[in-house]
This record gives C-alpha cells, structure tokens and sequence, in this order.
C-alpha cells in the first residue's frame, strides 16, 4: 500500500465513551380521583361507590341496611306526610341508579326515639 496506511480499521477505544446512564422514569401525570377510580379492579371500584353510596344516602336522612358491597342496596327513608324524602327527589335526578319503592314500612330504633320508615331498593350495578 502506498503511503503506509493499514487498511484494517483501528480498534474501536471503549475506555473514551461513556457508559449509558439510565433515565429516570417520569412521574406518572396526574388524573382526578373520578378518573383514578375508573383504573380500579373492578371489585374496589364497586366497594369505592358503594362507600360514595352510603356517604350519599346519610347525607340526606336515609340509613343503608342492606349487606356491604352488594346490588342491590336497601335504604330506609324517613316516611313524610305523602311527600316525597329528600334522598328520594336527589335519587331521581340520578337517572343512572334504578330505584324501587318497597311497599312495606318499617320502624326504626334510634336513640331512644322510633321512628316509621319505608325502604327504597336502589340497583348500584347490574348482577351477573
């Protein structure tokens, strides 16, 4: 060869390249709770809104006695003077939830004081 090149590439020096560094793995972005709630098993997403249902149904005078996170759920409400409870006018803007109104009432046994109810069948989801 003229010039006295070697034609055979020189070896590559690995001790002058960096090693690869990993890359930190970028948080997760973050999502509000409703939508965190729909990632769930399905099993704690049903646990999660019956708890939510409970936490409802309380907050407008009605007593959950049926067994925990299960569908359908028995409410007792307050019997009125022929109108309609609060937690039943806030069911029915909630057209997503079937409600069924028992026909039997009920007396309830609450400090010391009783008090007539009639119960309400709400489906929270749909049995399989």
């Amino acid at each position: 060869m003229p010039g006295g090149i070697d034609p055979t590439p020189a070896r590559k020096r690995l001790d002058q390249f960096p090693r690869p560094v990993r890359k930190k793995l970028k948080p997760a972005p973050l999502i509000d709770e409703t939508e965190a709630r729909l990632l769930l098993p399905e099993k704690q997403f049903r646990e999660a809104l019956f708890k939510d249902f409970v936490r409802f149904c309380h907050s407008h005078g009605g007593v959950v006695v049926s067994v925990p996170w299960t569908s359908p759920a028995v409410v007792l409400v307050p019997l009125g003077d022929g109108e309609t409870s609060a937690l039943e006018i806030a069911l029915q803007q909630l057209p997503k939830y079937k409600v069924v109104k028992l026909p039997a009432t009920v007396t309830r046994l609450s400090h010391g004081v009783f008090s007539e109810m009639h119960q309400i069948e709400v489906v929270l989801w749909a049995s399989a």
